[in-house]
């Protein structure tokens, strides 16, 4: 049994102010809703939204209250923060969970309060938070249930100028692959995690897989970032309709980016911190 741990829900971008990154993500070709809040948490985020996953983008609200670690990531600058999975039911991947002995929290209700020009979005959502040991190389780790599924995303926030539809990858780093392996079993079940000599990946089943590396794999890709310590997030891939669009548009709001392969890697300081990959779909 396992912690019944659905698709990449959302990977979070950790950020200083959220107005300047509205500023820089606009630039970069996506439709930026309005900012909401959190009302239980003193984080504040915008949700850039996709079909079937979104990118979180969190900043301080209230410093005062609980900012599930935001506040000791951007100590060392912002960036690729956490990775939230989709949970079909938080009550029963906690109680999977627990039944197979893994750390895990009982589910916490969250209010998201979104105000638009007509109306206020109500979002409501229960999380469930992991145990570090139990996610290496993603830097913090949640399930997340959409109480308010239909109201997440409005039509008008899916046609994004840059072409994005969805996440493909996320890439992660670890010293320990013996231990990852271990640990992943146990979150994800064995039928999900496939080993490689020099690399693991965690496969859902749908949506974006997860590939972790190790640090001198993440150097020799020009993804490495000594002041995250040993084990963080790397880049995601953002899947697009057509990439020579897409390097066009950047080319035509001046983004600092190079070609690697068959994506474009886009210069972190254009991303608040992040490394971004977009790649044809």
């Amino acid at each position: 049994m396992t912690a019944k741990v659905g698709r990449v829900d959302h990977p979070v971008v950790a950020v200083h102010d959220l107005e300047e990154t509205r500023k820089k993500y606009q630039k970069l070709g996506f439709v930026v809703p309005p900012s909401g809040r959190h009302q239980e948490w003193g984080t504040a985020n915008v949700c850039i939204m996709f079909p079937d996953d979104y990118l979180e983008i969190r900043g301080v609200g209230d410093p005062d209250k609980f900012l599930a670690g935001l506040d000791k990531f951007l100590v060392h600058g912002e960036g690729l923060s956490g990775v939230a999975f989709n949970a079909k039911s938080a009550v029963a991947s906690y109680e999977a969970g627990r039944a197979s002995g893994l750390g895990i929290a009982p589910p916490r209700h969250l209010n998201r309060k979104l105000v638009l020009e007509d109306r206020t979005l109500d979002l409501h959502f229960e999380t469930v938070m992991l145990e570090s040991d139990l996610y290496p190389g993603l830097t913090h780790a949640n399930l997340c249930e959409h109480l308010t599924a239909d109201a997440l995303r409005q039509p008008d926030w899916l046609d994004h100028p840059n072409g994005a539809l969805s996440f493909g990858r996320l890439v992660g780093v670890v010293t320990d692959l013996d231990g990852a392996e271990s640990a992943y079993h146990r979150l994800l079940g064995p039928e999900n995690v496939r080993r490689e000599a020099d690399r693991i990946w965690l496969d859902f089943g749908e949506g974006a897989d997860v590939e972790l590396i190790t640090p001198q794999e993440a150097q020799d890709r020009g993804d490495a970032q000594p002041a995250r310590g040993e084990a963080y997030i790397a880049s995601a891939t953002i899947l697009v309709k057509d990439l020579e669009q897409t390097a066009r548009l950047f080319d035509a709001n001046r983004i600092g980016f190079r070609r690697r392969g068959e994506s474009l890697a886009v210069e972190p300081a254009d991303a608040c911190g992040a490394h971004l990959y977009f790649k044809q779909a």
